[in-house]
């Protein structure tokens, strides 16, 4: 290969964004740092797990699935040039579209339509550092929501109801004593509150400098019937609840080339919310945390490392469901992008968590474990950048 093809890859490769989108980045972020106007992007890749010690009537398996996604966005759809965003994912199905033009007055009008076909719940204990389950069983929602947001002086603030459908069924590895929940419809108000500071590197299309904050409040009401869990220990579902979330993206720029990277969720819910304190793609518990402390380096022109420290926290009831339970979490690990042209980036990772409830790596069967690994190919077309 010659030097000016050499520099003509490099210079390419040096303008592809890094990073790629997932359910959580369009549901828990209003207005999220996008380096593009347009994209269709597609990523496809393996995903292993292993666990420390394994244990099947846990979901404790070593084992490797697919994952990945297809993203298309469009910042001018149709005639109204609203912005239209598309999702297919292992971690849910996402549709949305929303403009400042059909209320005026500066109002941005959101509509959103959202499933998550493939959820798994772990209704259990921590006993030491064991993970001990009442009952794992399956489930998959569907939602609808409508919102308005104005931004107020750098304070962006969006209002609007929801109504979801929740099914559960009994998998594998539900044990015959332990009763799911019946399906239930949900519906109530979602309140964002958000305020951003990012400043993107133009050459490299990523964040540099500056935060992303999204506080996320829910009231809602349910139509749910019937008890969760086992004989020692049964309840049954509030009628209504109250809900908060969390999220934090922040970047420090260390050098040109080094950017501290700050990625941070949390939530905090009802005690007797049984099945959303259970949903294992969070930490376990009605009080969650989940944090990375991230280092991204630029190794040339095509390369991205990021070594990470991880930690989560979860609060939930006790073996006798009559005190909390508080568990901290630590971990680390490391990922990467090789751009191999504007088009296609490879991308893969390795994590560790000392947490035995971690995210499913399958859609069929709920396995898990604490070392995660991942190598994919990313694939953009038509994209435009900002």
């Amino acid at each position: 290969m010659t030097p000016h093809v050499c520099r003509l890859l490099s210079a390419i490769a040096l303008a592809v964004p890094a990073a790629a989108q997932s359910f959580l980045d369009l549901t828990e972020v209003r207005n999220p740092a996008n380096p593009y106007f347009s994209v269709f992007e597609i990523e496809a890749g393996a995903i292993g797990v292993q666990p420390t010690d394994e244990d099947e009537g846990s979901g404790l398996e070593s084992g490797i699935s697919w994952d990945g996604h297809v993203y298309w966005r469009d910042d001018s759809f149709s005639a109204r040039r609203g912005t239209l965003e598309a999702y297919a994912g292992r971690d849910g199905l996402y549709g949305g579209f929303y403009d400042g033009k059909i209320v005026g007055d500066d109002t941005v009008t959101r509509l959103e339509v959202r499933a998550r076909p493939w959820q798994f719940y772990r209704d259990g204990f921590y006993r030491g550092g064991a993970f001990v389950p009442n009952g794992l069983y399956e489930g998959r929602d569907y939602e609808g929501y409508l919102g308005f947001g104005r931004d107020a002086q750098g304070l962006y603030i969006e209002l609007g109801p929801y109504y979801r459908q929740n099914d559960f069924a009994r998998g594998d590895r539900t044990p015959n004593s332990f009763t799911i929940p019946e399906d239930y419809a949900a519906y109530g108000g979602r309140l964002y509150l958000e305020q951003s500071s990012v400043q993107m590197d133009r050459r490299r299309g990523m964040p540099r400098d500056g935060f992303v904050l999204t506080l996320l409040g829910e009231r809602e009401w349910n139509d749910s019937q019937g008890e969760i869990g086992t004989a020692g220990f049964l309840t049954e579902l509030p009628s209504a609840v109250w809900r908060m979330r969390g999220r934090l993206e922040w970047y420090v720029p260390s050098s040109d080339d080094m950017t501290w990277e700050i990625f941070a969720r949390g939530g905090y819910c009802d005690e007797k919310d049984r099945v959303v304190n259970y949903d294992s793609t969070h930490p376990l518990g009605n009080l969650w945390g989940d944090a990375q402390l991230r280092l991204r380096i630029h190794l040339g022109s095509s390369w991205t490392v990021t070594p990470f420290a991880h930690g989560q926290y979860s609060r939930l009831l006790d073996e006798f469901g009559r005190s909390a339970d508080k568990k901290f979490f630590v971990g680390g690990g490391v990922e990467s992008y090789l751009h191999l042209s504007e088009a296609f980036s490879l991308h893969g990772f390795y994590s560790f968590l000392d947490n035995e409830s971690r995210p499913s790596i399958r859609v069929d069967e709920d396995v898990h474990g604490e070392h995660m690994f991942y190598l994919g190919l990313v694939m953009r077309f038509g994209g435009q950048r900002r």
